[in-house]
């Protein structure tokens, strides 16, 4: 596989020690392009105002008391005719009221009205696109409809990455097609506007479906106790997205395909691959150790690091992703991990970052496990403080100050 990593904004080290750091063993990495549906839509825009007296009245006699004329209503409540009829005459232009069998009915809209407490009205046609899941037609959130964050690619762009060196990301195929009562599910949805719609809307249609592609990166980790998980990252997430991780773990077809890719490329041994790429570094001579649970690590000398050696210095401590395994880069130099961790505490504290106390503890126990150090928050204020990072250790100081 090709390396260039463009189609996520991400570098692949960065889901591994994601995953690591949720106390799960990451074992490989798949690039994806998910299947999506890209629905145009066509509905109607229901807004809701507050009730007018007689009209909450009148449609609570209806749907409770059974009232199903104008005379019956203007006994029941006691009001002359003409003004029951010119109530009813406006609930059913607004699609509320009905006739049904000679006796009048509330409409879908006019229930739901009642329900609510509130005055449902469909205003006016409104035409968007909405994105689901080609596996279960299941709405995407909305931070996927920014632009500046998301990007789903159309067949055209897919062919227009590969061709342009980006590492190859397997192209998830569908068998069938876009399940319409989805979008009668979205309408009815609680929490609508997460997923890019007005708060009501009715009489949706699909005016077309179309696939589009998103890209994602799979970690295929394990649990303490062996259990298997499939975690997705997607372009606007910061961690995990854990409805595309449901999706993943719970779909027959991604897991069932992932395993037989799997098995496609095994031709080559967990071994030979860390071998492989030992070699094009220059460190042939170190051998990597299988653990227990079947995964991978190396243990380098810190000369084996930049500037000295040819290993970026945000491998150490890290994942290196190969073909079909990960293979985890520790240090047998605890002063060198100790600069590693100042020095990713530094970039993660910078003057400009809104982050918490409570999210500087959790990051320190993260770091600090993934680089086999027993370092707490107050013992990494005495290390910078050692080593003269007088700034690190008033951001800090500064952040408990406002506990």
């Amino acid at each position: 596989m090709t390396r260039g990593t463009a189609l996520l904004p991400y570098p692949e080290w960065r889901v591994l020690e994601d995953a690591f750091g949720r106390g799960l063993q990451p074992m490989r990495l798949f690039a994806l392009l998910l299947p999506v549906w890209q629905v145009e839509i066509k509905a109607v825009v229901v807004e809701e105002e507050p009730y007018q007296l007689i009209d909450r009245f009148i449609e609570r006699g209806i749907v409770e008391g059974d009232l199903g004329n104008v005379d019956e209503l203007a006994r029941f409540f006691a009001l002359d005719p003409p003004i029951v009829d010119r109530a009813l005459r406006f609930l059913a232009a607004i699609g509320h009221v009905t006739w049904h069998d000679g006796r009048l009915r509330l409409t879908r809209l006019g229930l739901d009205s009642q329900r609510d407490q509130v005055c449902y009205k469909l205003t006016r046609e409104d035409r968007r696109k909405l994105y689901f899941d080609a596996f279960r037609s299941r709405p995407l959130g909305k931070a996927y409809y920014d632009a500046s964050s998301a990007r789903l690619l159309s067949l055209p762009e897919v062919r227009a990455a590969a061709s342009g060196g980006y590492r190859r990301f397997l192209m998830l195929g569908v068998q069938s097609g876009f399940r319409r009562e989805a979008l009668a599910e979205l309408a009815n949805h609680a929490d609508r506007e997460r997923y890019n719609l007005p708060v009501r809307i009715a009489q949706a249609q699909s005016l077309g479906e179309d696939l589009v592609y998103l890209p994602l990166y799979v970690v295929r980790a394990i649990e303490k106790n062996g259990r298997p998980r499939y975690l997705a990252y997607s372009q606007p997430a910061d961690g995990a997205d854990p409805e595309l991780t449901e999706l993943c773990e719970d779909s027959a077809e991604i897991s069932g395909l992932l395993n037989r890719e799997e098995i496609a490329n095994g031709s080559e041994s967990p071994e030979e691959q860390i071998a492989a790429w030992l070699r094009r570094k220059g460190l042939e001579k170190f051998r990597p150790a299988r653990e227990d649970d079947g995964s991978w690590q190396l243990t380098l000398p810190s000369e084996a690091f930049k500037p000295v050696g040819p290993l970026p210095l945000n491998l150490l401590g890290s994942f290196q992703a190969l073909t079909t395994c990960v293979v985890r880069l520790r240090c047998d130099d605890k002063a060198a991990r100790e600069r590693t961790l100042l020095r990713r505490a530094d970039f993660y504290l910078t003057p400009r970052s809104r982050i918490t106390a409570s999210d500087v503890e959790t990051w320190v126990g993260r770091t600090a496990r993934q680089l086999d150090l027993a370092v707490n928050v107050s013992e990494l204020c005495e290390l910078a403080a050692k080593s003269g990072k007088n700034g690190l250790v008033d951001r800090i100081k500064d952040l408990w100050s406002e506990t």
